[in-house]
């Protein structure tokens, strides 16, 4: 059965299964197992049985000589070009630099590093001669 359809038990037990198989295949106890991670016996049972928590599960996969099968989990996952296509990226402005850059002031109005910024002279309507 493909795990996409398993719940989320069925995958519990399945890795509970999984312990158990790889302690079996390393002809070690239950008893020698939970102690050498340091846990009781019952607990490690409920791990079997798909119980357990994550702290046992990764110290008895240690344990198992197993950590290898929590590699996928705790790598980065390759980057696919598909994923690149649609991830957002930075949009540019007209003049090529990022929306969000910071601007150089003195470039754009004169005088702004001598604290004086010298602006064009607005003139309204009324300055031309004009009325309504």
């Amino acid at each position: 059965m493909r795990i996409q359809r398993m719940s989320d038990e069925a995958i519990a037990i399945q890795l509970g299964k999984a312990i158990r198989e790889r302690r079996l295949r390393k002809n070690t106890t239950q008893e020698q197992l939970a102690e050498a991670i340091g846990v009781s016996t019952p607990t490690l049972q409920k791990l079997e049985k798909g119980k357990g928590t994550l702290a046992v599960l990764i110290a008895a996969l240690r344990e198992l000589n197993a950590l290898e099968l929590l590699i996928a989990l705790t790598s980065p996952a390759p980057a696919s070009p598909l994923a690149a296509s649609k991830t957002p990226s930075l949009r540019l402005r007209a003049k090529g630099r990022p929306k969000n850059a910071s601007k150089d002031v003195s470039q754009k109005y004169p005088g702004s590093t001598t604290g004086k910024l010298l602006f064009p002279k607005i003139t309204t309507r009324k300055d031309h001669g004009e009325s309504r």
